[in-house]
């Protein structure tokens, strides 16, 4: 006979009482199941009794009611009909097993009675996890902690043994698996003599990793030497070299860090590690505010006013279109900027004077206007966008020769097309490691420059590669998605200026961070295991104050970093450090008395669809926001990069605001002029002594060398910043930089479940652990 007491406490962990007889033993068994996770909280083997009696419901009616996780019935004797295989008196190990199966999946191997408690809190789904252990008693002896059958009756029964370790109360372990690992056994713990101290409930183990191998073998052999996305940032591959051991976790989470740079990297660092609980966090910023490259600034007036220009990055692509099934694909890398955003206003209690609010950015537009050799219409303006499509005679054509016309095409046919376009829109990481390791047509996509691809394998002339701009040694990389990210079918901005996002961060990081620092030296001290961080108040000074860490994320960029002095280094890292170039870029905002290019015939309603061939203006871009507003307001008037970047920098200020002036009123009028109001700002990013460039512009060779190296930790030095990332000179470069920085610290201290947790809430999944 078998009977099953449930007693609904209504809570989420239901009371069961199982009466098992068999032919030579028969008691109570009480178990504790948790309904949310079907599994067994407790068990707990009672004296033998008589159960009172009670209505009988029927079978599929109590397994219904558990389904659907109701609490309806409040005490229940259940006696199935047991399937005919089994034996009119079955043992209590094949009602065990009938058990198991009634409650889907829930466990009776966590053993009652013993002086420990063994359990994981998070989905197996790699060859890293955290035991977490709750001791019922002292225990003084060394326990070896083994994996296998969960009637495993001694240690020899395991498949494998995990650490041997002395432990306390509330300790983890890491549990590396090794690759044969079968699902459902279980974690046991065993004395010196032999004993069982504590045994898990049967583990599921997911096997993500022996899927991935199938799936992904191709990527995962290092046929190019270095596996940057297969082998990325597993947790196994930080860890699979460190002897497995217990994890104190107070003392893991008290670990004084150092961010070093209050970027988006470094404050979206300091989020995740905090909310990891990580309890002993510094900021140290060289500047006086936060954001670093992010920059509003404000003409007249604060971000409601309106008249103001981005001087960092000022866009968020936000969707693409198939141009071949006119499907929308979410450009899921900068979905990121968005949730950081909704995670800011949440945290922040959606405080008006905190909140980052989105509207559109208007990208392109038809009214803008194309200055070319000087042609005006009868208006006094230059004919628009929309003009030169109606009238091919109004615009100034390109002529290729033939030879340069085949050499396009030639390039066409080796370059992916829209399809990778999407793949790059939903997984841009992804898409990263299909390019190296396929793009080309197989020829591999990082080892090629443009240039070299052009002259050397596809035997262009030099003439044809110059026509086409390829005198470049990048690879096709950022081609391809910055060309994804420019047909955007929408983009954002934030309302009131991107600076509004690091300004969401000042209630958190105001008491732990310190402004006007400015690192020069980094020491590390091998035997205490700490990083030295060293500066001076002023250049002049001889002597530098420091500060030591258990660790430093820095968030500076390589342009910064090369010129401080640094431990020893392997040689891979310190050429990044060296080598990486930079782009510079510089931008000049002119302000107005009133927004006349919204009052034309046609009128200019935001986007960067002016150019002209004035040397070194590059485009034009109108406001997005406040649209049809009065009052001041400010327009991009040049923005431009590369050579030119470096050029302007040798000119004064005054000098160069006044030719970018001039070039406003020979492109929009004279009258432009006296709408002057004599407020700019100019920003060349390699002027700033705190960045001394705009963004990392990797050459060929560099993504595939250098990446990898970004994701090991050097004398307790992490590096994070957009110059690590897949994708550069975009916030959400920075900010997935900043995930990984975050979530490599967590693995080193072997807080494994906080990882896993930090991955799963950002959503990096390009983080494989």
């Amino acid at each position: 006979m078998t009977n099953i007491v449930m007693f609904m406490d209504w809570a989420p962990v239901v009371r069961f009482i199982l009466w098992l007889w068999g032919l030579r033993s028969r008691g109570y068994t009480e178990l504790h199941i948790d309904l949310t996770t079907a599994r067994v909280v407790t068990g707990v083997l009672l004296a033998t009794g008589v159960l009172s009696s009670t209505p009988v419901p029927d079978y599929k009616e109590v397994r219904a009611h558990l389904r659907r996780g109701e609490e309806g019935l409040q005490r229940l004797v259940l006696t199935p009909s047991l399937p005919r295989i089994l034996s009119d008196r079955p043992s209590p190990f094949t009602m065990a097993r009938w058990f198991l199966s009634f409650v889907a999946g829930s466990a009776l191997a966590a053993a009652s009675g013993l002086p420990m408690k063994l359990e994981t809190r998070s989905a197996v789904t790699s060859r890293v996890s955290n035991i977490h252990i709750t001791l019922e008693e002292p225990i003084e002896e060394t326990v070896t902690f083994t994996y296998g059958s969960c009637q495993g009756a001694s240690m020899g029964d395991a498949h494998h043994t995990i650490v041997k370790s002395e432990v306390r109360d509330s300790q983890r372990l890491v549990w590396v698996l090794p690759e044969d690992a079968a699902t459902d056994g279980c974690i046991s713990a065993w004395g010196v003599s032999g004993e069982l101290k504590g045994r898990s409930e049967p583990q599921t183990l997911h096997h993500k990793w022996k899927r991935r191998a199938l799936k992904r073998s191709i990527e995962m052999n290092n046929g190019t030497g270095i596996d940057t996305l297969g082998a990325w940032f597993e947790g196994v591959n930080l860890l699979k070299d460190k002897e497995p051991t217990t994890v104190d976790v107070d003392a893991a989470k008290s670990k004084h860090v150092a961010i070093v740079g209050a970027g988006m990297a470094g404050l979206m660092s300091y989020l995740v590690l905090s909310q990891a609980g990580m309890t002993n966090i510094s900021i140290i910023e060289a500047g006086q505010r936060l954001g670093g490259r992010v920059h509003t600034e404000y003409l007249s007036g604060g971000p409601f006013d309106y008249s103001y220009q981005e001087m960092g990055p000022m866009r968020f692509p936000e969707h693409y279109v198939d141009p071949k099934t006119n499907t929308t694909y979410n450009i899921t890398d900068h979905q990121l900027v968005f949730q950081l955003a909704a995670e800011m206003n949440e945290l922040n209690k959606h405080d008006k004077n905190l909140s980052v609010d989105f509207i559109p950015w208007i990208q392109s537009n038809q009214n803008g206007l194309s200055y070319k050799n000087g042609i005006k219409l009868p208006n006094g303006l230059p004919p628009t966008l929309a003009q030169i499509a109606a009238n091919s005679s109004l615009a100034v054509a390109t002529v290729y020769d033939e030879s340069t016309n085949t050499l396009n095409e030639k390039v066409d046919e080796y370059l992916p097309g829209s399809d990778f376009s999407v793949r790059m829109a939903q997984n841009m990481f992804k898409a990263h490691r299909e390019f190296l390791d396929s793009g080309l047509q197989g020829l591999g996509g990082d080892v090629w420059s443009e240039y070299a691809f052009m002259v050397n394998y596809l035997k262009g002339s030099l003439n044809s590669t110059d026509a086409l701009g390829s005198y470049t040694a990048t690879s096709f990389w950022d081609t391809l998605y910055e060309g994804m990210y420019f047909q955007a079918a929408s983009y954002k901005t934030i309302d009131g200026g991107l600076s509004r996002l690091p300004l969401a961060f000042h209630p958190l990081v105001d008491d732990i961070t310190t402004m006007d620092r400015k690192i020069e030296r980094v020491q590390f001290d091998s035997e205490n295991s700490k990083v030295n961080l060293q500066w001076r108040e002023s250049f002049k000074n001889q002597t530098f104050e420091n500060s030591e860490y258990d660790y430093a994320l820095l968030a500076v960029p390589f342009s910064i970093i090369r010129k401080w002095r640094l431990p020893s280094l392997p040689l891979t890292i310190s050429n990044a450090i060296k080598e990486l170039p930079y782009t510079s870029a510089c931008k000049v905002a002119l302000e107005f008395s009133e927004r006349f290019w919204e009052h034309y015939e046609n009128p200019i309603v935001g986007g960067c669809s002016t150019t002209s061939d004035i040397a070194g203006i590059g485009s034009t871009c109108y406001p997005s926001y406040n649209i049809n507003g009065t009052g001041k307001a400010t327009m991009l008037a040049s923005y431009i990069s590369g050579d030119w970047g470096h050029r302007w920098a040798s000119v004064s200020e005054e000098e160069h605001v006044q030719y970018v002036l001039d070039a406003m009123v020979e492109i929009h009028g004279e009258n432009t002029r006296e709408l002057y109001t004599g407020k700019y700002n100019r920003r060349c990013w390699v002027l700033d002594p705190l960045e001394s460039g705009s963004w990392v512009s990797p050459v060929a060779g560099q993504h595939q060398l250098y990446i990898p190296e970004y994701f090991k930790t050097y004398d307790n030095m992490i590096f994070i910043g957009e110059h690590t990332s897949y994708t550069h000179a975009w916030i959400a470069s920075a900010l997935d930089s900043g995930i990984r920085g975050s979530v490599q610290l967590l693995l080193e201290l072997g807080l494994v479940d906080e990882a896993k947790a930090a991955v799963n809430k950002w959503m990096a999944r390009w983080i494989d652990i």
